[in-house]
């Protein structure tokens, strides 16, 4: 299989809009109209409320990422064997279908759950840093997305320096970081400005 091929079906199965479609199905509501307008996992549960919600959500969307992974990451199923810069790229498109789905109008959600996924198979220390990184802030009071962004790029360190060796693989590493970054800036600025205001 080629790597556009991998690259497409990659990028399908993360458009999947779980949230969206769970929504729709379960709750009888446009997650897309409703909290933040984030097709993700956290405001799913914000929403609705419901924490059982929020993780059947996040379990479909973790399961995109490995799905995704397992199928046309490098030596896998359908792979195109060409290692860490398969497993990169299968990432980097299932990610970005999840924050851009073509089903709902290029709309997503922020792409945590499902880059956990392909990490749970690409390299899970990548995982364990976020996760450790994440909550030690959220302890010391940090704001969220400000946890989230740190946490990320602390993650990212293993990501570059295992799975990313050649230009090639760098090249998409660098744009899934982009991509999962990209979605984190709006929220983390107005975290700060509400910061700011209730400061003064």
């Amino acid at each position: 299989m080629s790597s556009l091929a991998c690259a497409f079906f990659s990028y399908l199965i993360g458009s999947f809009p779980t949230a969206f479609l769970l929504g729709k199905r379960l709750k009888k509501i446009d997650i897309r109209q409703a909290g933040t307008g984030n097709v993700g996992a956290l405001n799913a549960y914000e929403v609705t409320g419901s924490a059982t919600f929020g993780l059947i959500v996040a379990t479909v969307d973790i399961s995109k990422g490995v799905a995704a992974t397992l199928l046309f990451g490098g030596g896998m199923i359908f792979s195109n064997n060409l290692g860490q810069a398969s497993m990169m790229l299968a990432a980097m498109s299932v990610v970005t279908g999840h924050n851009y789905s073509v089903f709902i109008g290029f709309k997503g959600g922020r792409g945590l759950a499902t880059a956990a996924g392909a990490f749970l198979v690409a390299q899970p220390l990548a995982i364990a840093l976020f996760l450790a990184v994440y909550f030690l802030l959220r302890l010391l009071r940090a704001q969220l997305y400000l946890s989230s962004v740190i946490g990320i790029l602390t993650g990212f360190v293993p990501v570059f320096w295992k799975l990313a060796p050649t230009f090639v693989s760098g090249l998409l590493a660098s744009i899934l970081l982009f991509v999962l970054l990209s979605k984190q800036i709006s929220p983390l600025k107005n975290e700060i400005r509400n910061q700011t205001v209730h400061a003064h």
